[in-house]
């Protein structure tokens, strides 16, 4: 072997150095993860991916801003990550950037990230100036974010406001969400693009203009009043007809002190524990690809005060909290700890509210500890399966020829030890034949909210009567102003009765820029509960049409 001398290996050491600084972020474009959208779905590395994506905020602890004065924080996501990871997330979930040291960490930790950009929506869409403000914000964190492939998703505004849309154009809008979405999608090719919206007040939005149907869905806002949350969420996907995935970026339970209208904080602890693994439980039943609950840890910001823990519902949410301003760390609420326990196996099928001609498909995310999985109908074993060794199960069960019946089923999973992890319910409705469902409907002639101040609908409920029907009908009104969630009424209704019609009329603001119109109720059939519903949107003039569902 041919020596080399002192000074040469010198130079080659110092090339080295500067080629491996530099070059860094090459070194991780390699492409470790390979992403595919298709059928409504994740794919990573060419296996089904439900994005389990808790919320995190960095620069947002105790005495923290994260949008004033932030500075990089490497080693808390680090940590961060860890205990995430442990948790059994699979992702997370930021409304705005994370620096590159930042986002390495997210790297190396195996987690993804639905990756936020903080475009603020509050800004005037037409201006110039704010369009080359967000292209300038977009061009700086692709530079170095299309390096890393634990990007699954780019979200680049969250929770535009109908009214604003409107007053800045809805057709200024839509060019802005599609510069910036072409240039990314130009930059790191692969990777969707989409806003947060929200279902409450953006299910007008054309989500289409995206590459995910993306919302934050709070279930005491907006028509989950009439259709249950699971429903509320379900009908997104639906109403944009083209089958793209649903991510639901913001949902959780505040547990402030001070109570807000419609469980909007004054939580316990116990009931923010109880009620997030039914979020969990709903979004899924709603076909939902992927999840974001909010989140990791209290941000005291929120309140005007960064120093100081105010009991205000927004500051309330986290999973985790933090003792005194000198605390960085904070201490694990109960729903920490019960979600890291639901996290262990999340079924996406089968789905409460469904109906399954007698074969039942089985599709279920798994943690690594998992390793059996028993079905459990009327106190028999109708499924087992051992010596699971992927994280992803696809199967089925059958309950063959049988006429119409509920069925209540109870779903166990074990250790390699045969300890049980977890158990969760899901109750169905099989049979051999295809169901006359019943059906509510609604009915305006006004096809514009400018042709009145007034507007009158009609409702007409039809049952089958194999089904027993609950004892109302609610039904809403919301106006898309600000974060009002319109007025809400009841109809009692007779449940004997198989045909039930009435008629109502409702004043609408002048300032209403949208009506939803919501309509829903359940039926029952054994303990096999299905809420029914219908819905229909009205817009004033024509200002929406570059920006509303067709």
């Amino acid at each position: 072997m041919k020596k080399i001398s002192p000074i040469s290996l010198f130079l080659i050491t110092l090339i080295l150095q500067v080629l491996f600084t530099r070059c860094g972020t090459q070194q991780k474009a390699e492409v470790v993860t390979s992403l595919e959208i298709k059928d409504g779905w994740y794919y990573v590395n060419g296996e089904k991916f439900f994005v389990n994506a808790l919320g995190y905020e960095i620069g947002a602890r105790p005495g923290q801003h994260p949008y004033v004065e932030r500075y990089s924080e490497p080693e808390r996501v680090k940590h961060d990550m860890k205990v995430i990871k442990e948790a059994g997330f699979n992702a997370i979930r930021t409304w705005s950037e994370l620096t590159e040291e930042e986002l390495q960490m997210v790297q190396e930790s195996g987690l993804k990230v639905v990756f936020g950009i903080g475009f603020n929506p509050a800004l005037d869409f037409s201006d110039p100036k704010v369009i080359d403000e967000f292209m300038g914000i977009a061009k700086k964190v692709i530079n170095y974010s299309k390096n890393y492939d634990c990007i699954i998703t780019y979200l680049i505004m969250n929770e535009p406001m109908p009214e604003h849309i409107r007053n800045v154009g809805a057709q200024a809008t839509v060019d802005l969400w599609k510069k910036i979405r072409d240039y990314i999608h130009q930059e790191h090719p692969g990777i969707p693009v989409t806003i947060s919206g929200n279902s409450a007040i953006t299910e007008f939005v054309d989500m289409n203009i995206f590459d995910i149907y993306a919302y934050n869905a709070y279930d005491y806002d907006g028509f989950n009043y009439t259709h249950g949350y699971a429903n509320a969420a379900g009908i997104l996907p639906e109403m944009n007809k083209q089958g793209k995935p649903l991510l639901l970026t913001e949902f959780g339970f505040s547990v402030s002190r001070q109570g807000g209208e419609e469980r909007y904080g004054g939580n316990t602890l116990i009931e923010q524990m109880e009620i997030l693994p039914w979020y969990y439980r709903q979004l899924l039943d709603a076909g939902a690809s992927g999840a974001c609950p909010f989140y990791y840890a209290d941000g005291w910001w929120k309140g005007g005060e960064p120093e100081k823990h105010n009991d205000t519902p927004e500051e309330w949410f986290g999973f985790w909290g933090y003792q005194t301003l000198e605390d960085t760390v904070g201490y694990p609420r109960p729903v920490w700890h019960k979600m890291k326990e639901y996290n262990t196996a999340l079924i996406s099928s089968p789905k409460n509210q469904t109906f399954y001609k007698n074969i039942i498909p089985l599709e279920v995310f798994l943690q690594p500890d998992v390793k059996s999985i028993r079905v459990i109908y009327q106190d028999n074993i109708i499924f087992s399966k051992t010596k699971i060794e992927n994280q992803y199960l696809s199967d089925s069960f059958s309950f063959d020829e049988e006429n119409l019946t509920d069925r209540e089923l109870i779903f166990e999973f074990y250790d390699k030890n045969n300890n049980l992890l977890k158990l969760e319910s899901i109750i169905v409705l099989t049979g051999k034949n295809e169901i006359d469902w019943p059906s509510i409907t609604l009915f305006t002639e006004m096809q514009n909210l400018n042709d009145g101040k007034q507007i009158t609908v009609e409702y007409k409920l039809s049952n089958n009567p194999i089904f027993t029907l609950s004892g109302e009908v609610r039904y809403l009104f919301s106006t898309h102003i600000g974060w009002s969630r319109g007025e809400q009424r009841r109809w009692e209704i007779n449940s004997n009765e198989n045909v039930l019609r009435k008629t109502d009329s409702y004043s609408i603001p002048a300032e209403s820029p949208v009506l939803g119109l919501y309509a829903g109720t359940e039926i029952k059939f054994g303990k096999f509960v299905k809420t029914i519903y219908d819905q229909k949107l009205i817009y004033r003039g024509n200002w929406a049409d570059p920006i509303r569902i067709k």
